[in-house]
């Protein structure tokens, strides 16, 4: 399957008044490029085009989630919230322009300084400060006549908050984001959102509000407390049942030298009942002010911007020297004969290990939504976001991270494909001096050959949708190209919850999928149990087996002591529900 735009010749890169010049990344629903509007004298503003996939812009659905995004994006209009320029139409092709950022994905920062690297507590809080703000105003955000939207991301987590070159923090890609006009119906049971990150009543697929999103930032704040992952080397379905159980340990639990202050709020953000948590993200923002005042601290944002061009200065050079090359080919080439280009992946060298030296791989468990902006190792070509891999115990802390990281598995795509893998990106940038010489650009393309794809979904005659396609059969057994993309997979019953997962296709693939009944999901009360995705970390020579189950009675639990339980009864890993 081509996870690439399928319009061919000159009129693909053509789209309104947006010349596309590079492909960012793709998948399931969307792809995602960087393009150019010119003017005279030499200007040039570059923006990143969010375009539904042609073959999915004729779906009713598809296009109606895709609008949905489209529209409150549209509205959004903070400093602390990435900003949607347009919303348009060429012809049957629908897409959503957005402002261009240079700067780094909060996972990536993590990622390469970590507290080692020079990024203090201090510096994450003033990060997830200014995130909260941005999160109330999309909380906030009204009608025309007043009423509330009633917004909630649903997928507040380190890969969607950006952080600038000179220090802004921006909530990037409301792809799942709810509003309450929205005309696709999230459905009872139906999970939305990453399980590392997520509220308790989201796993059990209830209806949420923005205190989901602020449980979500005190996940964020609990990682910065203590320099670690919250759920590191925890089986997803085991962090589901913890989630509906609250059984959350507190920050001072895991670093004795965590403040008291900070663990309150950290802990009051991890309530079990949405009633004990913060109202409002401002409020949740506050504390943390008010916290940072008591310690007399003084960082500023524009510190963390300077911090954060240091260590990705050569990226920055880089991806600045092929996007000019890019514009330099779009002014000698006459429209009928350009064409866009992927952009090429870059090498990662030296980048730290840190307590999060795996949180761009790995902070996505669960279902993930398509996400072409983070296209690295991964939410992210997607291609990673959607075959997440746990934290091992291994995995150092950001307090100790000594030893040299492991060479990435994939190249990092440098600022730009990261911006717009969020789908997202900001500011004018005028290329009026003289060019450099061009520099020798290798398009990256993923191993040839043909991934086998299996399929199995209980019960028996439920749907598979691929790319919201119908499979003809269930079980399904199939190949496919070896594109790299990201794919939907999506299964559907009558009687039952609709289940979707994002795959990537870089290698053969197990799919197992348990439907829960409509009734075991009331909105009112906890069900029994909750579905979830479990992966396993693919290994170089083995198929990778994706399980979507009800979580058993009972499970090992490797942060427990005593071994593992045995479940009261056996349990058929097919369908769990008989």
């Amino acid at each position: 399957m081509d996870g690439s735009n399928t319009m061919k010749g000159p009129e693909a890169n053509i789209l309104g008044k947006y010349r596309l010049i590079a492909e960012l990344g793709h998948g399931g629903m969307a792809e995602v490029y960087l393009a150019v509007v010119q003017g005279p004298a030499g200007f040039n503003k570059l923006v990143v085009i969010k375009q539904i996939r042609p073959q999915l812009a004729t779906d009713p659905e598809f296009l109606s989630m895709f609008l949905d995004e489209a529209r409150l994006a549209a509205r959004l209009s903070h400093p602390n919230v990435v900003q949607t320029n347009e919303v348009g139409q060429e012809g049957d092709r629908y897409f959503i322009a957005m402002e261009y950022l240079e700067g780094q994905p909060l996972n990536r920062v993590l990622h390469r300084i970590g507290r080692d690297g020079g990024l203090t507590l201090s510096m994450h809080l003033r990060i997830i400060i200014d995130m909260l703000t941005g999160l109330h105003h999309a909380h906030e955000l009204t009608d025309f006549d007043g009423t509330p939207l009633n917004v909630v991301h649903r997928d507040v987590t380190p890969h969607n908050v950006f952080v600038t070159y000179d220090g802004q923090v921006k909530v990037v890609d409301f792809g799942i984001a709810k509003a309450m006009n929205s005309s696709a119906e999230t459905r009872l049971g139906v999970v939305k959102g990453k399980v590392a990150y997520m509220a308790p009543e989201q796993a059990r697929g209830e209806r949420v509000d923005r205190r989901a999103d602020i449980f979500s930032a005190g996940v964020m704040l609990w990682e910065a407390a203590t320099g670690r992952r919250l759920w590191k080397g925890i089986p997803d379905l085991t962090v589901l049942h913890r989630l509906i159980n609250g059984d959350i340990p507190s920050p001072r639990d895991i670093d004795p030298d965590v403040p008291e202050g900070l663990e309150k709020i950290v802990m009051k953000s991890l309530a079990l009942r949405r009633e004990d948590r913060y109202s409002t993200a401002v409020e949740q923002a506050t504390a943390l002010e008010e916290l940072l005042d008591s310690m007399n601290d003084k960082t500023t944002l524009r510190e963390v911007g300077r911090l954060v061009a240091k260590h990705f200065e050569e990226n920055r050079q880089k991806i600045k020297s092929i996007v000019e090359t890019q514009l330099k080919v779009v002014k000698s080439l006459p429209t009928t004969e350009f064409q866009a280009i992927s952009l090429p992946q870059l090498d990662n060298p030296g980048a730290a290990s840190g307590p999060m030296s795996q949180v761009d791989r790995a902070a996505t468990t669960g279902e993930t939504k398509s996400n072409p902006a983070t296209t690295s190792a991964p939410e992210v070509n997607r291609a990673a976001t959607s075959s997440p891999t746990a934290l091992t115990a291994s995995t150092p802390s950001m307090h100790s991270a000594s030893q040299p990281a492991a060479p990435a598995k994939r190249g990092m795509i440098g600022a730009i494909a990261l911006i717009a893998a969020a789908a997202i990106g900001a500011g004018i940038w005028f290329v009026t001096r003289p060019q450099p010489p061009p520099p020798t650009v290798a398009t990256a393309t993923p191993p040839a050959g043909k991934v086998e794809i299996s399929i199995n979904v209980s019960p028996p005659n439920a749907k598979v949708l691929l790319d919201g396609k119908p499979l003809e059969r269930n079980p399904f057994v199939g190949k496919f190209e070896r594109d790299g993309a990201t794919h939907m997979i999506q299964a559907e019953a009558p009687g039952y919850g609709t289940r979707s997962r994002d795959v990537t296709f870089d290698r053969d693939l197990t799919i197992e999928m348990a439907l829960v009944p409509q009734a075991a999901a009331p909105a009112t009360a906890p069900p029994p149990t909750t579905a979830s995705a479990a992966t396993s970390e693919p290994t170089k020579d083995k198929p990778t087996k994706v399980i979507i189950v009800a979580p058993p009675t009972a499970t090992e639990d490797p942060t427990k002591t005593g071994g593992t339980k045995k479940p009261n009864r056996p349990i058929d890993e097919k369908n769990p529900y008989q």
